[in-house]
């Protein structure tokens, strides 16, 4: 069993930048340090791109309680997680129960924290959904919120991800592949940047809204079995809570990164934050995050830095931000039946979600690794 240590001041991290020292001890004895750069915090207007319609909220709730009812159907092809997809414990005898979303049970990892659907839908199914489905798309190809997404959302990412590259390696960075690209947008930004990219999508949603609006053709092939195309930077923005087995992926872009330049960049949703607790609270009303009918897997930062160093990364930067208040709000407005409850209280989002993204309270994660020598 591998465990992990955080070296940070005591008084909490008072700065959006700073250093830390994580600490790293594998199952056989080995310590290791590793430099991470932290950032906390990625101020955005959360209501332009969200909107504050309860009616379209509880649709979608709807929808996704519909989509879990098939999908994890008593008849329904299954698939019992013996091993975390994270560490490799064995799940019988080293997870339990933490939570329940949708009727669905999510398992929490003892040895690394990571959390997960134990009794998961066959990924043959869950490919198909994803493929087929155009209500699962529908927040990534919004043509009214384009601009905003690209200006609020991605432009922070590629600044970000280029300049955490440029820092590792000594020169810019030139060419990327982003995996699970959604609309585009991500391919898009690089794009806009002047620098090479391709992105991988299975939603064919998706892939029309990538052609459409940034003329961008994105391949819809198994990144699993393409052939191997050495690059700058592999990207999964979002993609990992949907794979059953995460390591696949992480050995596939290492792959990628052979030529010693490289730079991976993962983010995923976090198990410890306050968007979980919200959610813990009004399971049947989840329209994101905790969703069982996508994501099947919901990080610690301990799971994912284990997954990457027994995958062959090291971790050198991380970024912590979320939308834990917006849920809240959303959550609130909802039990109130109170459509004003957000916009009566918006102004608070922006101080109250830098407050938990400075005390890693907060439900997303960045965390950017280079392969190891």
């Amino acid at each position: 069993m591998s465990a992990w240590q955080r070296l940070s001041p005591l008084d909490g991290p008072a700065d959006s930048l700073n250093i830390e020292s994580w600490i790293h001890t594998s199952a056989d004895g080995a310590v290791r340090h590793y430099p991470v750069r932290v950032t906390n915090g990625k101020p955005f207007d959360v209501l332009t791109l969200k909107g504050t319609n309860l009616t379209e909220t509880r649709d979608y709730i709807a929808f996704l309680r519909r989509t879990a009812a098939i999908l994890y159907a008593p008849d329904a092809p299954r698939r019992t997680v013996a091993a975390c997809p994270c560490c490799a414990a064995e799940t019988k005898s080293h997870s339990r129960q933490r939570f329940s979303f949708m009727g669905i049970p999510f398992h929490r990892c003892d040895s690394c924290g990571h959390g997960f659907v134990l009794e998961q839908p066959a990924e043959s199914v869950l490919n198909t959904v994803f493929a087929d489905s155009e209500d699962h798309s529908a927040t990534y190809v919004a043509r009214e919120s384009l601009e905003a997404r690209m200006r609020e959302i991605i432009t922070p990412k590629v600044e970000w991800t280029a300049a955490v590259y440029s820092e590792c390696h000594g020169r810019n960075l030139r060419s990327s592949i982003d995996v699970g690209a959604g609309g585009g947008h991500f391919v898009e930004g690089m794009r806009r940047a002047g620098l090479a990219a391709t992105g991988y999508e299975l939603s064919r949603a998706s892939q029309r809204f990538a052609a459409e609006a940034f003329g961008i053709e994105l391949l819809d092939e198994d990144f699993l079995r393409a052939p191997t195309e050495s690059v700058d930077l592999v990207t999964f923005w979002g993609l990992l809570e949907y794979i059953p087995e995460p390591r696949r992926y992480l050995d596939a872009a290492r792959r990628c990164l052979e030529h010693g330049n490289g730079l991976l960049v993962v983010e995923v949703p976090r198990l410890d934050c306050l968007g979980t607790a919200v959610q813990a609270q009004n399971p049947f009303a989840i329209a994101r995050h905790m969703d069982p009918t996508s994501h099947v897997n919901t990080f610690s930062d301990s799971s994912l830095a284990t997954a990457l160093v027994e995958t062959g990364f090291v971790p050198v930067a991380a970024w912590y931000f979320g939308m834990d208040v917006y849920e809240l709000l959303i959550q609130a407005a909802m039990r109130l039946d109170d459509a004003t409850v957000v916009d009566r209280l918006a102004d608070m989002i922006p101080a109250l979600q830098q407050t938990l993204d400075l005390g890693r309270q907060c439900d997303d994660l960045v965390l950017a690794a280079i392969p190891s020598t």
